[in-house]
């Protein structure tokens, strides 16, 4: 008992520390960007402002702007939104060029770091673009880097540790008496395991300390929500070493104090996963604390037998053991696929992101090894089990080789899920839509026309016109131009390219005269000498730039990016249901009441989980676009220029440029260069309706505006060039 002291002791620094305030995080993606990469821009920005998934650690976050040769550009100094979420810096008046962006960030929380580049171009006041060729190589956007090896190691040995404690601690619970001749050797596995889980935490803090170079050791440790997590993972590894001590003289007592300490430490551990971050994290980090300490409950319990097993051979009673530890598995199994299940749905927001990013390669290996775990759980517990109870010929040598063979692909599946820790979420990798090269040939009077454009997305294309006679032979032009015209919205003005002869009846000119995804009527005017003029036409839809959609909310709100409340609800409800149909048996056993809530719990969770799913209409009404129905004569302009000036310029400056020094999240965008690229119809929505996701409210919505005042203002911001400035 004179330990009992030291046990409190402890037990108040965990408390405490599990106490303090803190949210933690992952990675923190780029979500959004100002100037947007690889955008070509008609006037050189006014600053830089990036917008990522997670909160950042201004001490370590930074923003750098190099020009095309390599050369470092001066900026401003670097500011952060008060959620931390957006970081800022203010440009100088920058000339025609390409420009680079290099930003590296580090997470408030966890110390999990992101690096990533982009380029944009400021076109020459005539609209060309700028000459000169890019030298700066090994830009990428930074979001999918490959996992760090010692983020790996620390979670994987965690992960690791916590299953040998498990093991030693569950075979006590289960066994009861019978065992207590194993418990010697299970103490020693449950000092093994607070080893393990001691190395894991002295790696985790040298992780730490390099992530925040520069910084003091003891503001790390006491200042950061990395630190203070950190802590909390070394009084849980006290109290577990502490705690084994007592498992010989109160067995069950002990080792309900070292399960507890085990959620402890694994409460620290899901604080600084992928679900503590977003929308719903109240939701999602207690399913994926769920998901984990069933994985860990699992493999420990069956580590445990098989430790057990080896330690008494057939010389225990295990006919009262395996009952028990076959129903303890079965359920731990149920939670580990439903919670799964619903954390995939959580991170996953695109099936074709499985194969297409870090994440969802990864996490596709992990289900590869969870099939043949399940089969050897399910071997174990239909037959295995069943053989080392009855002590069949070749029993526990039989026992033993199995559980070894399952808790191998445990620790295999351990491994994978320590890689998933270390690398970003699908949801907040922006996937680019693949371009196809548009090449088509139209036949105009005696010539066939034939237009190439590639890549032919939004921004900067190539483009080629080739001339080609009826009978084969190449025909040349005293002029081929090019007009650009947008089918989706009459109000975008059409643009022209006169293109240069680049050999026998061939014609090429580079240029951004696609700057909206939608459908283009690109007209081709071919003049020659004595003949007269040919004009034909394409039809020519470019890609886009993928949409980061990561939806921003409270921690109980809708934590998955593509079911809504009814549907993630549903499902939920179904696989309660089902659960309590799967375990009748065990929960009927306890008696009439046992049965009752068996029975109703099942029904209810059916039937209601059916009704959500397919009974309430749960789909989101379709955006429509509207056209423009009030003409941008000088009255409409002048309307809307006093709705802006009222309504608009605290946010968006006077003249559409935004001020600086103000603290939202994220920043407002310079409508000068973002009104072009969007059609009236788009622009009327993001007034009528809002951006969800920003502080830019929905003014019909809210009732401050009419429809016909916001088609002014439309009308009106059309009117923002560089030249109002």
């Amino acid at each position: 008992m004179r330990r009992l002291p030291a046990v409190v002791a402890l037990l108040g620094v965990v408390a405490l520390l599990a106490l303090r305030p803190a949210s933690a995080f992952g990675h923190a993606a780029l979500l959004l960007s100002d100037p947007a990469p690889n955008a070509y821009l008609q006037k050189p920005p006014a600053q830089i402002s990036l917008t990522f998934s997670e909160p950042l650690d201004d001490r370590a976050s930074k923003i750098r702007l190099l020009d095309s040769t390599g050369a470092g550009v001066a900026v401003g100094k670097l500011t952060f939104s008060r959620n931390s979420l957006s970081m800022t810096v203010e440009l100088p008046r920058l000339s025609p060029g390409v420009y680079n962006v290099l930003w590296a960030n580090l997470s408030s929380t966890d110390g999990h770091a992101l690096q990533g580049s982009y380029p944009f171009t400021v076109l020459n006041p005539d609209g060309s673009v700028p000459q000169g060729v890019n030298q700066v190589s090994g830009l990428g956007p930074g979001n999918d880097p490959p996992p760090v090896a010692e983020g790996v190691a620390v979670r994987a040995l965690s992960l690791l540790g916590l299953a040998v404690v498990a093991a030693g601690t569950l075979l006590v619970l289960l066994w009861g008496n019978a065992g207590a001749a194993a418990r010697p050797g299970l103490e020693r596995t449950i000092y093994f395991g607070a080893v393990i889980l001691g190395i894991a935490t002295v790696m985790n803090l040298a992780s730490i300390r390099d992530a925040y170079a520069g910084v003091p050791l003891s503001d790390v440790v006491f200042h950061t929500s990395s630190g203070g997590y950190w802590l909390t993972r070394v009084g849980a590894v006290m109290l577990a070493a502490v705690g084994a001590t007592f498992v010989r003289d109160a067995p069950r007592r002990a080792s309900w104090g070292l399960l507890a300490v085990l959620g402890v430490y694994l409460w620290a551990y899901t604080a600084t996963s992928h679900a503590a971050a977003g929308t719903g994290s109240a939701w999602a980090r207690g399913i994926d604390f769920a998901h984990a300490l069933s994985a860990i409950l699992w493999i420990g319990a069956v580590l445990g037998a098989a430790v057990s097993a080896r330690l008494l051979w057939r010389n225990a009673k295990y006919h009262q053991l395996m009952p028990r530890f076959s129903t303890l598995a079965s359920l731990l199994v149920f939670i580990l696929l439903a919670t799964g299940i619903f954390s995939s749905f959580i991170e996953v927001d695109t099936p074709s992101k499985l194969l297409d990013t870090r994440y969802g390669i990864t996490l596709l290996v992990k289900l590869a090894l969870i099939v043949p775990l399940l089969a050897m759980g399910f071997y174990n517990a239909r037959w295995g089990g069943k053989r080392l109870a009855r002590l069949d010929p070749g029993e526990p040598r039989r026992f033993i080789a199995v559980a070894t063979i399952e808790v191998a692909l445990g620790l295999a599946v351990f491994l994978t899920a320590a890689f998933l820790t270390q690398t970003t979420v699908t949801k907040a990798i922006v996937i680019q839509r693949e371009a196809k090269a548009f090449d088509q040939t139209t036949p105009a009077q005696d010539l066939d026309v034939s237009l190439h454009v590639d890549p032919n997305r939004t921004g900067l294309n190539t483009f080629r016109v080739g001339l080609t006679a009826s009978n084969g032979a190449k025909v040349d032009a005293q002029r081929v131009r090019v007009t650009f015209r947008y089918s989706d919205d009459q109000t975008v003005g059409p643009s022209t390219l006169t293109l240069q002869q680049s050999g026998p009846g061939s014609y090429a000119g580079q240029g951004p005269y696609l700057p909206l995804e939608g459908n283009w009527r690109v007209e081709v005017e071919i003049r020659r000498e004595n003949v007269d003029d040919v004009v034909t036409f394409f039809a020519v839809r470019p890609a886009g730039q993928q949409v980061n959609t990561l939806n921003r909310g409270g921690a109980w709100d809708d934590p998955s990016p593509n079911l809504g409340w009814n549907e993630f609800g549903g499902l939920a409800l179904l696989v309660i249901g089902f659960g309590f149909a799967l375990f009748r048996g065990p929960i009927g056993s306890a008696g009439r009441r046992g049965r009752l809530v068996a029975n109703s719990g099942s029904t209810l969770g059916f039937g209601l989980g059916v009704l959500l799913l397919f009974g309430v209409h749960s789909h989101a009404p379709t955006v429509v676009v509207p056209a423009n129905p009030i003409f941008p004569d000088a009255n409409s302009v002048a309307t809307g220029r006093f709705l802006y000036a009222n309504n608009c310029a605290a946010c968006h400056g006077k003249n559409g440029v935004p001020p600086s020094g103000l603290d939202l999240s994220p920043y407002p965008l310079d409508l000068t260069v973002h009104v072009p690229l969007h059609s009236d119809g788009v622009l009327y929505n993001f007034i009528a309706h809002g951006v969800k996701g920003s502080a830019m409210q929905g003014w019909l919505d809210s009732g401050q505006l009419t429809q016909e005042q916001i088609w002014h203002l439309v009308n009106f911001l059309r009117t923002l060039t560089p030249q109002n400035k």
